[in-house]
């Protein structure tokens, strides 16, 4: 039972990081930019994360070993991948599209999880992930309806993949800390934000954008705006990190993930459909219905 509550957490706090994020992509110009934006929150989260180890009242537990080094590592490195890619993909793509992708990824923690730490992936997980690749391609017809028929080019599957693959390879790393030891998970997320801010800060440093010139007055006001943004998403970032982290714990991957991506599906389709007008369209139905069907094979054990 409470590996579910903090599947609860995990999702009302990755929705509400979903709208804040789908509301600033369009304030953010630029992929230096964006970098750096990414880079804040990551920063932001340190002091919120040393806080959550600070009230355990045990410092001591922030000496940790190479392993755990390592695994917060893998998750820094892909949690700084999958925020610059997810901005990246909503900032063109149709929200829901670029959320059955990131379910797709959950490829990546099972595959694992089955080959290093003996997990069980029967038929019927084999099934539904070969359902999940038939949603994410009805998804991204559907993303064609909504701009106008225009197909998407190579370079965008290649961000949405990545935004899919960085997520799973998160998820892992939350596994992984588990199988490894008992670690306490405000320490785990701590490292986890560092690594992902010096990745974000040395990627904003050493990228050269293409053509850039000098701050417009327009660039100024956005950066404004997002001032309040970055602040709640870093808050909702920490907490969704920190009840997945935690729910690793409690729940085997082929069970917690897509089950965590189901549920985040259909509240994006609603959070989509609602604030942001994006169309429900028949070929959208099919695609989520089929995800459904994909997270019930998933499911069968």
């Amino acid at each position: 039972m409470l590996g579910y509550l903090f599947v609860v957490g995990a999702l009302a706090a990755g929705v509400t990081k979903g709208y804040c994020g789908k509301k600033t992509s369009g304030l953010i110009q630029g992929t230096r930019a964006t970098f750096w934006f990414n880079a804040v929150r990551m920063l932001l989260c340190i002091p919120i994360g040393f806080l959550f180890v600070l009230s355990a009242g045990d410092l001591s537990a922030l000496s940790v070993d190479c392993l755990t080094l390592l695994i917060s590592a893998v998750s820094g490195i892909s949690t700084a991948m999958f925020v610059v890619t997810w901005i990246g993909c909503v900032r063109w793509g149709a929200y829901m599209m670029v959320d059955v992708f990131i379910t797709l990824g959950t490829v990546i923690p099972m595959t694992l999880c089955m080959v290093l730490f003996g997990e069980t992936v029967g038929v019927f997980q084999i099934i539904g992930l070969l359902l999940l690749v038939f949603a994410a391609y009805l998804m991204c017809t559907y993303n064609q309806t909504l701009s106008g028929g225009g197909h998407l080019h190579i370079g965008q599957y290649l961000l949405l993949v990545l935004c899919g693959a960085s997520n799973g390879l998160t998820q892992f790393s939350q596994k992984w800390l588990r199988y490894a030891g008992n670690t306490d998970v405000s320490v785990f997320n701590f490292y986890t934000y560092i690594v992902a801010a010096l990745v974000l800060v040395l990627c904003a440093v050493l990228y050269r954008e293409p053509g850039a010139g000098g701050e417009s007055a327009e660039k100024r006001v956005n950066l404004r705006r997002l001032g309040l943004y970055v602040v709640i998403m870093s808050g909702y970032l920490f907490l969704h990190s920190f009840c997945s982290t935690a729910a690793a714990g409690y729940l085997p991957s082929s069970r917690l993930y897509p089950l965590m991506q189901g549920s985040s599906l259909v509240l994006s389709m609603l959070m989509s459909a609602v604030c942001f007008g994006e169309r429900i369209t028949v070929r959208c139905v099919i695609g989520i219905t089929v995800t459904f069907a994909a997270l019930l094979c998933i499911n069968l054990l």
